[in-house]
This record gives C-alpha cells, structure tokens and sequence, in this order.
C-alpha cells in the first residue's frame, strides 16, 4: 500500500529542503545581504524566491550580521544545533583577554562581543557561570575567583587564543 503524501506534509518537506539548503549556503559561504542568499538559492534550483521567504529563513535559522574579519557585515548561523568552530575570524576580532583576580575580560572589535560571549555560553562549563557581552566588551563571571586562572584558560581555549 502507497503512502499518498497530503499537500501539508508536502510543504513541510518542501520548507525542510530549503531551511537545509540555505544553512548549508550559509556555513559556506559569505553573504552581506538578503538579496546575495536569495540569488544563490535561486541558483541553487528554489525558483521565485522572495525576499520575504529569506527574511523568515534567516529569522528560523537564528542567524545573525557579523562583521568578518575584513570588517565586512555578513549573515552568520548562532543558533545552539550549529556546530561551534572557532576559526580565525573569531579570534581575529579578540584584542585581549584578561582577569583583575574576579572576573575575566575580553576585549573584542566593536561589534563582536555579544558573537564572542555567545561562543564561550554555547557549551556550559564548571568554571564559568555566565557572560555578559556589550558592544566590545565580554564579562566572563567565574563560579569560584579562587579558579580565576583556569577559568580564563577556558575561555582562551574557546576562542582559539594561545
């Protein structure tokens, strides 16, 4: 016996297709603007795409405008499902980081602390009990200051900084 499919869970799989595709767009290339994801989706076989459609994509996917390590704005995936991997683009837009014996500080490009805050929330650890990211700041709060050191090892770790 076939499975006739109804035309709702025919739209679903239609919308999973291009939820899947524009992710993958996403974690391989660059894109500054809605109208550049949508050209390539297009190319990519999804006819009469709207801008519209992208906006919600972009909305469902979490995703966010970061500036790259160019200092260009592009569309960037935050949301927990994405993989976390820290490239050079992350740690480019670091300054510094250090700690005053209570908190760890990361200096970060404007712009990029609440990327950065995020990246080292993303994955909970015991030394950390949360961050605070401003415009290019990120307060990282330890669970005990008496572990400072090591806390500020995590959050180096994380952001792929030596």
């Amino acid at each position: 016996m076939s499975e006739t499919l109804s035309p709702m869970s025919v739209e679903k799989t239609e919308d999973q297709t291009l939820i899947t595709a524009c992710k993958r767009l996403l974690q391989q290339q660059s894109f500054s603007t809605q109208n550049d994801l949508r050209e390539a989706l297009v190319d990519f076989g999804f006819v009469g795409i709207s801008q519209s459609t992208v906006s919600r994509l972009l909305s469902q996917l979490g995703v966010i405008k970061v500036q790259n390590a160019c200092g260009r704005k592009v569309y960037c995936i935050t949301i927990e499902t994405a993989p976390v991997r820290v490239e050079s683009s992350i740690s480019s837009q670091i300054e510094f980081v250090t700690h005053n014996q209570s908190m760890v500080v990361v200096k970060t490009h404007p712009g990029s602390a609440q990327l950065v805050a995020r990246l080292v929330d993303i994955d909970p650890h015991i030394d950390i009990l949360g961050t605070v990211g401003g415009n290019d700041t990120v307060l990282v709060i330890p669970k005990d200051i008496k572990y400072i050191d090591d806390c500020e090892k995590v959050v180096r770790s994380r952001l792929g900084i030596a």
